[in-house]
């Protein structure tokens, strides 16, 4: 949506804690969106999961009511977290949970019960900022509209990079030898140009049938 309508994304503006993201040195074919409105009726609800690539993600509440429930890293056992592929814009290892965090069926998944978590609620205009490796699991208690984004940056930019590698788009021995002596930048520079011309190809195509996708739906 913000994406096909540039002039909008203005009004969102900048805020001090993406000033540095090294998505924004990804190709545009394979660049993750850096801000998608979301637009959900009351009691609506995402998955409960890990977002792609691990990044750390940014939640903002525009309108409505958005609670949530963050689960401490390695919990996983806990969560039944089954692993499935995730192709766009590049194959990543994707970590879902068959959990509702807000109405879990302790009967067939008895170990939820021990997970530990946090639980928050966002009004308009607060932010959330959930950390790799927290799975989470979002619930409009009304009707919500939100604005969400993800940070690569020094703190995290090995983590996303790792996830790259276990799908498969960089293969771990084209790095080269300095690799580790680089700047962080210098690192996410030197890794994106191990893409092939064959994935950025690919990206661009999937890229292009999702706009398509959204730009034929229509808002009743």
């Amino acid at each position: 949506f913000l994406l096909q309508r540039p002039e909008l994304r203005k009004d969102i503006g900048d805020h001090i804690y993406a000033s540095e993201n090294f998505f924004s040195f990804f190709p545009f074919e394979i660049r993750p969106w850096d801000a998608a409105f979301l637009w959900g009726a009351k009691h609506s609800r995402s998955t409960l999961h890990m977002d792609p690539y691990n990044w750390t993600a940014i939640s903002a509440v525009l309108s409505g009511v958005k609670k949530w429930k963050l689960f401490l890293p390695g919990q996983d056992h806990l969560l039944y977290v089954q692993k499935t592929s995730c192709g766009f814009p590049l194959e990543c290892v994707k970590y879902n949970s068959p959990l509702d965090a807000f109405d879990p069926d302790l009967k067939h998944y008895p170990k939820f019960g021990r997970a530990q978590y946090l639980e928050t609620e966002l009004l308009p205009g607060e932010m959330l900022i959930i950390p790799a490796g927290w799975f989470h699991q979002a619930y409009n208690a009304d009707e919500t509209m939100a604005i969400s984004s993800q940070l690569m940056n020094r703190n995290n930019y090995l983590i996303i990079l790792e996830e790259i590698i276990k799908g498969g788009s960089v293969k771990r021995k084209k790095l080269p030898a300095h690799f580790n002596t680089l700047m962080p930048p210098d690192q996410v520079k030197l890794f994106l140009s191990c893409i092939s011309k064959k994935i950025l190809k690919k990206g661009k195509e999937l890229t292009e049938v999702v706009l398509k996708m959204v730009s034929e739906t229509q808002v009743s």
